[in-house]
């Protein structure tokens, strides 16, 4: 798997700018990430990001997802601000422009597009609790990369657990 930096970027800013994804802050951006790379990883054989995922309390995060945030907003690209939400500070993510879509090949697109659809309007902690249902989250240790051979298979695929 090789990282590739226009297709995180890009993929942040497709989700950022989606329509059905509402109160996006960091962890509900970074389990979004993680859940279009993990379905790209099952249909098609390759993420769509390259990225690596290590594993924090909260679920999955890409290795160099706050690189990337960092570069979008030099570029102008979005804007991030620390709110309160639901009792919570949230650092919500909020575009500037729309996707860079000419990094992204249409099969991509298309994985973005589904998992925004289907999982855009839950919430963080939502989110957060079913990326602990996956096995390549639960077998690696704190700050451990997750296994990318264990993200080939959900939860569904192993419903009792490791």
């Amino acid at each position: 798997m090789s990282f590739h930096r226009e297709k995180l970027k890009g993929a942040i800013l497709f989700i950022a700018s989606h329509s059905s994804v509402r109160e996006l802050g960091l962890t509900k951006l970074y389990k979004l990430l993680y859940f279009a790379d993990v379905a790209h990883l099952r249909e098609h054989g390759e993420t769509i990001t390259g990225s690596e995922y290590i594993k924090y309390e909260h679920g999955p995060v890409p290795s160099r997802g706050e690189k990337c945030l960092r570069q979008l907003k030099r570029d102008r690209a979005l804007e991030t601000e620390k709110i309160q939400f639901g009792g919570y500070e949230m650092i919500e993510i909020r575009p500037l422009r729309s996707a860079e879509e000419s990094h992204l090949n249409p099969d991509e697109i298309e994985t973005l597009q589904s998992i925004c659809r289907a999982l855009g309007g839950e919430t963080a902690k939502a989110l957060s609790d079913l990326s602990h249902r996956e096995p390549a989250w639960l077998v690696a240790e704190r700050l451990e990369k997750l296994s990318p051979e264990l993200m080939l298979y959900g939860a569904e695929e192993d419903p009792d657990g490791l």
